[in-house]
């Protein structure tokens, strides 16, 4: 190493010899070292062991720029907030691995300069006590950051102008505030990016940009690191079935990093493994040097690749990635039509592949209006660019219900002679709409024109009838209901509607979606073939001790039901369900039953339950896995051709 006699202090050595920017030189030696740097408004970008990171000038021309670029499009409103958090930043290990260098090229110059003022190295040690290089890093890294908010900030600032962004302004609450619902978040992964020599596929020399004893470490380890590369390239995909319908996952950070590996990836593994330093392997090295820090000779090694290395400047190579986080949206449905899936619904056809079922869903219905009122999803966070059938994508309209119905079992709202009877709020089928990755928040107006459109307009008022007139005969002559307007929402075409309000919601309600459906009682209707000759409905209550229809019953008719129900039965694991639920024995509970005779073979039956009753089960009993059932009270076989949920209890 050079006698350093022409350098009186060690800012200058680290300025002029190793090439560091103020800021670092103030990160390498504290404050308390009486060390005041002061940075020039006019100095270069560059610096050895940054990289020219941490200067304003670099960070306002090029960090700033590919801020506004990637948050615009979630600026087309009011509203808008960064979570506490954000930004979440990556920076090279490289610049690990140059400030360990930096270190021991400032150890060996003060070496130097105790031995030529005859001072005990000890002595100056203590003046100048240095920091670790983890806490260099570290510093750094959440100066960088502290930079980046200030700048995500004042962008996000001058995006949110415009009489038309004044109006567009969600209500969020204060529980969807302390949750972050909605809120924007942003991750930047910075690599180096390698000076070139000649064509743009010459690789530099690794002697330049890593120090001889970490490359031979990369060496010592290649093998292991190329495999670790490799697994990170191509992860393990989950399965997730083989319908070719969107599924949501992922992480933003993840599938960036993943974008840029297979981007900036090439022929040369060196240039491969060096971008990507592995911590376990920069650490291991760390450790390695740390115990021949009394070795003279590697600390001056190591002290002139850094005053070396500045000849080749490492450019930053900076990657960013914005997204919104999820928000909740709930409300209720109903559903007219027999042909309609609660979701899009395949089965697996021999020599067919996946078929469809049903001319549409629910979920179809609903996700994409809503999606289309927050401005739309962003696909910019994806893990593919290209998204295909089956594909898994990060931004996307999640549909989750309070349970199912199947797709031949309509959802409507009870008959008025029920909401009369209860006491308790009776509605459609809860639903919640996770929105991953959203444009913008939804206002109160937005979802408001989501609802018609869905709808398609709003419903006329009717006063409804659920008499036994509502039944008319199909082309097959079975007997079918007929229900009045006014138990669904809208006139939507494919059946579906929503309730109005739709609103924004907290992450609570949706985890308690599913926990709330075992708690909740559910109000069925159905009509039913009986092998069993009906004469009356005074004998068919009889027979079930329940209810008539129209709930006009006898004193000794009540005494009858109250005795009878609730009337608690036990479900085998149905056998249409058992190839894919375990097989188990539930009890279960029918709250209230009420009957009435259609013909001589037809019944119609009005009931509620508690959750998770199978109610196809419940009638004809499943070859006696259900007990009791309407066939065994009955006393003879009795097939259901018609079930309907009338709504679900709260």
């Amino acid at each position: 190493m050079e006698t350093p006699t022409h350098h009186a202090t060690i800012e200058e050595f680290l300025r002029l010899e190793v090439g560091l920017c103020s800021h670092c030189i103030s990160l390498v030696v504290p404050p308390s070292a009486d060390i005041h740097p002061s940075p020039s408004k006019n100095a270069t970008c560059s610096c050895s062991m940054c990289f020219g990171l941490s200067s304003p000038k670099y960070q306002q021309e090029q960090i700033a720029p590919l801020i506004l670029k990637n948050l615009s499009p979630y600026c087309k409103g009011r509203g808008n907030y960064f979570t506490k958090e954000s930004p979440t930043i990556n920076i090279p290990l490289l610049i690990l691995v140059r400030a360990q260098a930096v270190l021991q090229a400032a150890e060996c110059f003060l070496r130097i300069k105790a031995t030529q003022s005859n001072s005990d190295d000890t002595i100056i040690s203590t003046c100048f006590r240095l920091r670790s290089a983890e806490e260099i890093y570290a510093e750094l890294k959440e100066t960088l950051r502290s930079s980046i908010r200030e700048l995500l900030d004042r962008s996000i600032s001058s995006l949110e102008i415009g009489d038309e962004a004044e109006c567009r302004e969600p209500n969020l609450t204060q529980q969807l505030h302390e949750e972050e619902s909605g809120y924007l978040a942003a991750h930047v992964l910075i690599l180096p990016q390698f000076p070139t020599e000649g064509s743009e596929e010459s690789a530099p020399d690794p002697s330049c940009i890593i120090p001889p004893s970490l490359n031979s470490h990369i060496c010592k380890h290649k093998h292991q690191i190329k495999q670790s590369q490799h697994r990170m390239l191509n992860p393990r995909k989950r399965f997730r079935g083989n319908d070719p319908t969107l599924k949501q996952g992922g992480d933003p950070r993840i599938n960036l990093e993943l974008r840029a590996r297979r981007t900036n990836q090439c022929d040369d593994d060196n240039k491969n493994i060096i971008s990507w330093l592995e911590k376990s392997v920069v650490h291991e090295w760390l450790q390695n040097e740390m115990k021949k820090c009394n070795d003279h000779s590697s600390s001056i090694a190591l002290s002139d690749w850094i005053r070396e290395s500045r000849k080749h400047q490492v450019q930053p190579n900076i990657h960013m990635a914005i997204w919104r986080r999820p928000f909740y949206i709930k409300g209720t449905y109903t559903k007219a039509r027999r042909d309609v899936a609660q979701s899009p619904f395949y089965v697996s056809v021999a020599n067919a592949g996946m078929v469809r079922k049903g001319v549409s869903s629910v979920e179809e219905e609903i996700c994409p209006r809503l999606a289309s009122s927050c401005g739309g999803i962003s696909t910019k966070n994806n893990k593919e660019a290209l998204v295909q059938d089956g594909s898994v994508v990060y931004g996307m309209c999640k549909f989750h219900a309070s349970g199912r119905e199947d797709m031949d079992v309509r959802m409507i709202l009870p008959a008025p002679s029920v909401v009369k009877s209860s006491s308790a709020k009776i509605t459609g089928r809860p639903f919640v709409c996770e929105v991953f990755d959203a444009f913008r928040l939804p206002t109160a107006k937005d979802l408001d024109a989501a609802v018609t459109e869905i709808n398609l307009h709003s419903p006329t008022t009717s006063n409804g009838s659920d008499s036994k007139a509502e039944i008319v005969h199909g082309t097959n002559g079975w007997p079918q209901s007929i229900v009045a307007q006014d138990r669904f929402h809208g006139f939507n075409i494919n059946g579906v509607g929503v309730s109005s309000p739709l609103e924004l919601t907290s992450s609570r309600s949706f985890s308690g979606l599913q926990l709330e459906t075992e708690s909740k009682v559910k109000h069925y209707g159905c009509i039913c073939w009986s092998s069993v000759l009906v004469r009356s409905d005074k004998e068919l209550v009889e027979k079930l001790g329940c209810l008539p229809w129209d709930g006009e019953s006898s004193e000794e008719d009540a005494v009858l039901c109250r005795n009878n129900f609730p009337l608690q039965i036990k479900q085998d694991t149905p056998l249409r369900v058992l190839h894919r639920r375990s097989s188990d024995t539930r009890t279960r509970c029918i709250i209230t039953l009420s009957a009435c005779r259609i013909s001589n073979h037809w019944i119609r039956l009005r009931m509620s339950t508690s959750a998770g009753t199978y109610v196809k089960e419940f009638v004809h009993g499943d070859c006696g896995r259900t007990y009791p059932s309407i066939s065994s009270l009955l006393g003879g076989r009795v097939d259901i051709t018609e079930l309907d949920c009338e709504g679900i209890e709260f």
